[in-house]
């Protein structure tokens, strides 16, 4: 069986040599005398060699060696404990979060402040980005966390932290709205601006949200969007609480699908050990909401 170098036999080793004594070394570790001698009796027997020549006390060569790997190996132990105490702590930990817009302009820089006051240390990578996008972006991995709406269906390989609910409506500016137009000419003639659209031939057989529009309009940026639908340029899906900003908007409707019924929340793959930053997030949020 080959030889197995204890931790233990490795640092009162380097001991000895730092301290140049066994005397010192057995102070140093705070043992006896003896004990430090016969663990470097027993090593010198485990590894069939002589490690110190004595009077004076010197390496030999294989002493040497076992230095360096002793040197090596403590460094790398403390580095870990370190480390492993740090990420305790929250200072080596990650964070690695994709965002949708809406979450991001009504309590992005709030929650993610109130994060930062309890973890400042940890490292942060934050992106927003358009709900279908996140979903693959998490469930390609490329992202840890995904804070936004639920599908209606959220696929098996997500685990979910439903954190509130929220409808979002259709709107359109009120300088817009034509008493005489009938609903059909609003739809066909007014572009929808959306965030994302999705390959039709991903889901061919779904109705599909833009069958009942002319127009859509894909518009990554939220305030851009806003903007756009402000100055009468086309309506869009827009979350109740958002609404409250914008007076200017108005409902476009009723239809069957004026309104769309969401739950917000983080979703995380199902088969991810969750790191110490998406763990103290999770916690945050559901504080937070």
């Amino acid at each position: 069986m080959p030889a197995h170098l204890e931790t233990h036999e490795i640092r009162v080793f380097k001991t000895v040599y730092e301290e140049n004594g066994f005397n010192k070394a057995a102070e140093k570790l705070f043992v006896t005398q003896s004990a430090v001698s016969q663990t470097i009796a027993n090593l010198e027997h485990k590894l069939d060699t002589v490690l110190f020549h004595r009077k004076p006390l010197k390496l030999t060569e294989a002493g040497l060696r076992l230095l360096q790997y002793a040197q090596t190996v403590l460094s790398e132990e403390e580095t870990v404990l370190a480390d492993l105490t740090n990420i305790k702590n929250g200072v080596l930990s990650n964070l690695h979060l994709a965002m949708n817009s809406t979450v991001n302009e009504l309590f992005g820089a709030k929650l993610i402040r109130e994060f930062c006051n309890a973890h400042p240390l940890t490292r942060l990578k934050i992106s927003v980005m358009p709900s279908r996008q996140m979903i693959t972006a998490v469930g390609s991995e490329l992202w840890e966390l995904g804070l936004g709406p639920f599908q209606q269906v959220m696929p098996d390989r997500f685990r979910t932290v439903p954190l509130f609910q929220e409808t979002r409506q259709l709107v359109i500016s009120k300088d817009r709205v034509d008493p005489s137009a009938s609903a059909e000419d609003v739809l066909n003639q007014v572009p929808l601006i959306v965030s994302h659209l999705d390959d039709p031939d991903l889901r061919p057989t779904i109705d599909k949200l833009r069958d009942n529009f002319g127009t859509i309009w894909e518009v990554n940026d939220l305030s851009l969007r806003l903007d756009l639908l402000s100055n009468g340029l086309g309506m869009t899906y827009l979350d109740e609480r958002l609404m409250d900003k914008h007076p200017e908007l108005a409902l476009l409707g009723p239809f069957p699908f004026s309104t769309i019924p969401l739950t917000y929340g983080i979703y995380y793959r199902r088969d991810k050990l969750l790191s110490a930053g998406a763990h103290q997030f999770i916690a945050v949020c559901e504080k937070f909401f």
